[in-house]
């Protein structure tokens, strides 16, 4: 299996990162991953008649060839033979809107929306999936975004959600309590004019995204133990009241333990997350 993923230079206010994985033909892909709840867009650029199939335990989200996976609340199987290839762009969380700003930003979407054809047409594509060189992949991703036209917002509410976004990661990250009040005062506006604009431009509530990003960091701190864990000390760290509150709500939101899941190392945070890059 190949992969690797890193920024977009220049693009750092839209793209999260561009990434690629390979499984040669012949390859076994287990554990089977799942994709944790995740706020971000991942456009997928495939070889047409290459199937995808994302399950996330009650319906499958399924076609062929390249498409784009709107953020998700649920926690997604993915269901993949070998040979694969998959060349990904993932957006910021309100990506998408800066993209096409008449885009309706929906969650748990999968398909190839129409308006994307007129952004990344079939030349674009073919000459894409041609490439081998990670350094020849990312600087014809770049060249594209220029000829896009593409540039940081100007308009209010635009920097307001990404001021608004960063000022949450940044929080979260040293694991501070975010006051949606306090979060508007930042942003200078109402609670409810913040609450409205973040759900358009990023398809979930201040709430949902918050636990999701929380969520994130903690199986990317969980990835990263390379010692016992003492798990009240990381109940403690990720704002939980005791262990058992933290074992609930991963069990409600991942559908496993702490435990099970140091044991399996099976949830990824990007598609097929690659920490280790």
């Amino acid at each position: 299996m190949k992969t690797w993923k890193q920024p977009l230079p220049g693009y750092e206010w839209l793209i999260h990162q561009v990434w690629l994985i390979e499984v040669d033909e012949g390859e076994i892909i287990e554990p089977k991953p799942h994709l944790i709840p995740n706020p971000r867009a991942h456009l997928l650029f495939t070889p047409p008649q290459q199937p995808y199939s994302y399950d996330n335990g009650h319906s499958q989200l399924q076609g062929l060839g390249s498409h784009l996976l709107t953020s998700s609340e649920h926690l997604l199987l993915l269901e993949d033979q070998a040979p694969l290839l998959r060349i990904g762009i993932t957006f910021r969380p309100e990506g998408l809107k800066l993209l096409n700003s008449n885009a309706v930003i929906t969650p748990n979407q999968c398909e190839w929306f129409e308006w994307l054809s007129c952004l990344f047409d079939g030349n674009f594509q073919r000459n894409l999936l041609s490439l081998t060189a990670r350094n020849d992949i990312i600087e014809h991703i770049h060249q594209h975004f220029n000829k896009l036209g593409l540039t940081p917002p100007v308009d209010r509410n635009d920097k307001m959600i990404q001021k608004a976004v960063s000022i949450i990661d940044s929080m979260l990250e040293h694991n501070d309590h975010v006051d949606i009040e306090a979060l508007a005062e930042h942003c200078a506006c109402s609670r409810r004019t913040l609450e409205r604009t973040f759900k358009e431009m990023v398809g979930l509530s201040i709430k949902q995204y918050q636990k999701m990003t929380r969520l994130e960091q903690m199986i990317l701190s969980l990835y990263q133990q390379d010692k016992e864990i003492d798990w009240s000390d990381f109940a403690q760290q990720f704002g939980f009241s005791d262990q058992s509150h933290l074992i609930r709500t991963l069990n409600q939101q991942l559908k496993r333990t702490p435990s099970k899941y140091l044991k399996n190392r099976d949830l990824t945070i990007d598609i097929y997350g690659d920490f280790e890059d």
